[in-house]
């Protein structure tokens, strides 16, 4: 029992050790209470940055985190990943779901070099895999367009939602070869009412708040020169540039 007690203690500093090796800087802007541009680092190594909406210098609202670990846009909470996700990690082309206290949760969507990948999260882990079966028949070539998850192709063109009654609900990607674009959204019975992250081919991207189809809230921006811009918008309209 004494044994296993240092075991654990042990693990526990090794734990917390970690932890307090973890750091941001501010490079630009407020990143204790408002809109900033902070690096990450390990010890003496920086990971990566991270750019958004700050309180008590933790990322609260939408904000993109980039680095060693990958590229994550999305909402957070405390600083932790809480909601809706675009991302690149572990050499995938890009995915997107859900995160909750930080962990993946849920049906996450992976685009990888073999194709499409529909994977379930339960509390971070990888639990099960939840393929969708393919129809044969245009539009709908996967799953159920009408109520349920489906891939729908127009063209060059691709959108994957949980659909309602034909109509785009939850979680959605529209995959715009057309428009040089891939863009995820929340929907709500054909609305985009939630987060929404466009991804343009030219290395751009977008994140937003969204009411009923409108901008409504927070926006952030990554140009092609990796330079950021941020925003407060109400009901469509511009309100403050930051």
């Amino acid at each position: 029992m004494g044994k296993f007690r240092l075991t654990l203690a042990l693990a526990v500093l090794s734990t917390l050790a970690t932890f307090a090796q973890q750091s941001i800087k501010c490079v630009k802007g407020d990143c204790q209470n408002g809109y900033g541009f902070a690096t990450l680092s390990e010890g003496n190594k920086e990971i990566g940055y991270q750019v958004g909406f700050h309180e008590n210098q933790l990322l609260q609202g939408i904000g993109n985190q980039t680095g060693e670990f990958g590229r994550y846009w999305g909402m957070f909470k405390n600083g932790k990943k809480e909601g809706f996700f675009s991302y690149e990690s572990e050499g995938n082309m890009y995915a997107f779901g859900g995160f909750v206290d930080g962990k993946r949760e849920g049906l996450h969507v992976i685009r990888n070099k073999a194709g499409y990948e529909f994977r379930d999260y339960q509390n971070g882990r990888h639990i099960s895999n939840s393929p969708l079966v393919t129809t044969g028949v245009s539009p709908c070539v996967m799953g159920n367009c009408e109520n349920g998850k489906g891939v729908k192709v127009y063209d060059n063109d691709a959108v994957y939602s949980n659909w309602k009654n034909g109509q785009k609900n939850g979680m959605t990607m529209e995959f715009l070869m057309s428009e040089k674009k891939i863009i995820f959204s929340e929907f709500v019975e054909g609305i985009v009412d939630g987060l929404q992250m466009i991804w343009h081919f030219d290395g751009s991207k977008e994140i937003m708040q969204m009411q009923n189809g409108a901008i409504s809230g927070q926006y952030l921006k990554r140009n092609q020169n990796n330079t950021h811009e941020a925003a407060m918008y109400k009901y469509g309209q511009l309100t403050t540039s930051l």
